[in-house]
């Protein structure tokens, strides 16, 4: 499972089977498999608003590190290095 994935599954849920794939939780929510537990924040909500709330939380953090790593690229360069790379693409 990627890091996005496994924090955004531990972000709205109490308890999953650790060994599930990502796919496998979100399937397990649909059919409200009793070894998925989510957090009381989400508790009474339906299948899909928690399915889209763990997607969303997921697609913000691959963001996040995508940007992280970017920043962590470019703090070593000068302008000028980064103008020379765009230009090359």
């Amino acid at each position: 499972m990627r890091h996005a994935e496994r924090f955004a599954l531990n972000q709205w849920l109490f308890e999953h089977p650790e060994d599930a794939t990502y796919d496998e939780v979100l399937k397990m929510i649909h059919q409200e498999d009793e070894r998925v537990t989510v957090w009381e924040k989400l508790e009474g909500y339906p299948n899909d608003v928690i399915v889209d709330t763990i997607e969303d939380t997921k697609l913000a953090v691959e963001h996040m590190l995508d940007n992280l790593l970017f920043g962590v690229a470019l703090r070593n360069k000068t302008e000028e290095e980064s103008r020379e790379e765009g230009a090359m693409e």
